[in-house]
């Protein structure tokens, strides 16, 4: 298992262009190798970051910090190995969505869960999450119920930070919350948003397991989890994805 930590952010990022009111999708993918990666994507100019994401690619890897930049023009992912880790090269990939108007971006710590509250005229948009701590993972990266904050439970005793990108948009809903059994040792759920909305962001939760991925992915809310027992069988778990849906 490598422990070297590698930053990258690419020339190249596949970004899209926001008319006024547009939610607009960006995103950027690391160069392969076997090391641990972060990767970052920036917004289209005179738009700002609503909603963010990190997948990756390759067995026992996960991400371990969402970051939304202060001033949210743009994201950075980092994903690391656990476990026994992998010999195989393998990527990361940061995504974005962006649209024009007021937001902020909340930010609260704590120790194993963080939650982080938006202000009361706003509602939150999107979730990010960063653990400090080697051996730790996310358990949960989701809005509130109520979309006023944003919250980030882990598997360990680990500083960990809760991001909350707080906004108004219309018609704004949660959409999801119905939580499946999975008996594989990697399973991933979607979750759509209904009729003429569209995907703002994504979140997730998992029970005996570690969040792998988390993204707002097209027109569907990704989340993905894995895992196995001591012997690397696989377990039951279970899994329940979340989508942030406007107008």
């Amino acid at each position: 298992m490598s422990t070297a930590l590698v930053v990258l952010s690419l020339t190249s990022p596949a970004v899209a262009y926001a008319a006024a009111d547009e939610v607009v999708q960006v995103q950027n993918t690391s160069a392969a190798s076997s090391a641990d990666k972060t990767v970052s994507v920036t917004c289209p100019s005179g738009t700002k970051v609503v909603g963010v994401g990190g997948s990756v690619t390759g067995e026992r890897t996960t991400i371990t910090r969402v970051r939304p930049s202060d001033d949210l023009s743009s994201v950075e992912v980092t994903a690391v190995e656990h476990g026994a880790g992998t010999v195989q090269s393998w990527t990361v990939k940061a995504r974005a969505k962006c649209a024009a108007g007021e937001v902020n971006l909340v930010a609260k710590s704590g120790t194993k869960n963080a939650e982080a509250s938006c202000p009361s005229q706003q509602k939150t948009l999107g979730v990010g999450g960063e653990i400090a701590g080697e051996g730790v993972h996310f358990t949960k990266m989701a809005p509130k119920s109520n979309l006023k904050g944003a919250l980030i439970e882990t598997s360990g005793n680990a500083d960990v930070t809760a991001y909350a990108i707080c906004g108004t948009r219309p018609g704004l809903v949660l959409r999801g919350g119905t939580t499946s059994v999975v008996m594989s040792k990697t399973g991933t759920r979607n979750i759509a948003c209904q009729g003429d909305e569209q995907v703002i962001s994504a979140g997730g939760s998992v029970g005996g397991a570690i969040i792998s991925d988390v993204e707002p992915a097209g027109p569907v809310a990704t989340v993905t989890g894995e895992a196995a027992d001591a012997q690397g069988q696989a377990i039951r778990w279970s899994i329940t994805p979340y989508a942030v849906c406007s107008q």
